[in-house]
């Protein structure tokens, strides 16, 4: 599916169809499975999405599903392009919210964006800010986790130097966005999961949560085999043993249940590597998969294995996906929903969460060829 070709218009078109990205989603709820997102989980979702301006669900959102716990709530990710017509309204907001700290991150990891010519030259103009949502936090809600993504064929170990310089310069990025600087530390860090990474894989994401604690998101994608995905783990330092995912990603390789595996680490701000592993799963190389018939050899295998709870994993392999007419407040809207990667956190030598990351589209009517790819 080729958005970017026709992204102003869509942009200009989804502008008028509400003021907040919370007044988006109540167009459409019955649409959101209760399966998966109700109750207390809804409330609070909506409560964080009205105080966001629309130009954050111009290109799209999603949400991360908590596939393990029965709670029903949903983390909300929305994206930017810098030079876009919604990046331009996001800062025309952000300075008519200056009170409104949860915005500064994004504020200036944009700028950054459009004054650093190594972000511009690996291909650094998306920006993913992710909101945690949760039902049972008192107090104000939590500024964003912000994350920046290169383009895949800029920040790989195919060309080592310029692939490490592209690799730091987002890393610098998001930890000045986020407010702090690197330490030697990460730096040797970063250096020592780029050597390890195998020819074919590259840096998907560099990100960061400001309002936890200083520290990097990494996430190397890529991986087409088991036995490479393990072996670059080995050749880190995380801390976790690689054996212990052996058994179910090689029962899924034989599946088919995946083309390429993504791992994702923790930077902790003191170096290292942190405990957890995430181990995302995609089921297409391409990004916006509508159909959910390339996923249910990897939902069946989660749920053979009891890493989610049945009643979510069935939610998800039938109510999100496809591609539909519906009437939005101004006209006629595609929308369009999928899965966009099922990811699982080892830790403590086991698999202990998985996630369904989930998006949504809503395009102009015409033409609906574009919501035809996968």
């Amino acid at each position: 599916m080729n958005i970017e070709e026709s992204r102003a218009g869509l942009e200009k078109h989804m502008l008028a169809q509400a003021d907040s990205v919370g007044k988006l989603l109540e167009q459409f709820r019955s649409r959101i499975s209760p399966q998966l997102i109700d109750g207390s989980g809804w409330d609070r979702l909506l409560e964080r999405a009205r105080a966001l301006p629309i130009s954050l669900a111009t290109s799209g959102f999603g949400f991360e599903l908590p596939l393990h716990e029965p709670e029903r709530r949903a983390d909300l990710g929305v994206a930017l392009f810098e030079g876009s017509l919604s990046a331009t309204h996001f800062e025309e907001w952000c300075r008519t919210q200056p009170e409104d700290p949860s915005t500064v991150a994004a504020f200036r990891l944009l700028h950054t964006m459009q004054r650093e010519s190594t972000i511009q030259r690996i291909g650094g103009t998306k920006l993913m800010l992710e909101y945690d949502i949760d039902p049972g936090r008192a107090g104000p809600l939590p500024d964003p986790g912000i994350f920046l993504y290169p383009a895949p064929d800029a920040v790989s170990c195919e060309e080592a130097a310029r692939g490490l310089e592209g690799f730091h310069a987002a890393a610098d990025a998001v930890a000045g966005a986020g407010g702090w600087q690197l330490e030697a530390s990460e730096r040797r860090q970063i250096e020592r999961l780029f050597s390890a990474m195998p020819p074919g894989t590259h840096v998907g994401s560099v990100g960061a949560f400001p309002a936890r604690s200083d520290g990097l998101r990494i996430a190397i994608t890529g991986f087409r085999k088991t036995r490479d995905f393990t072996a670059f783990l080995d050749r880190t330092d995380w801390s976790g043993r690689p054996e212990v995912v052996v058994p179910f990603l090689s029962e899924m390789e034989e599946r088919d249940a995946f083309a390429h595996l993504a791992a994702h680490f923790d930077i902790p701000a003191h170096g290292g590597l942190g405990p957890a592993l995430g181990v995302s799963f995609y089921a297409r190389d391409t990004q916006w998969v509508k159909e959910v018939d390339p996923w249910m050899a990897l939902i069946d295998g989660v749920g053979e294995h009891g890493l989610a709870l049945p009643d979510k994993l069935s939610a998800l392999a039938t109510s999100w996906s496809g591609a539909e007419a519906v009437f939005g407040r101004r006209s006629m809207l595609l929308l369009v929903k999928g899965i966009h990667h099922i990811k699982l956190v080892v830790s403590d030598d086991r698999f202990a969460q998985a996630k369904g990351y989930v998006f949504v589209l809503m395009l102009p009517p015409f033409p609906a060829a574009a919501a035809t790819g996968g």
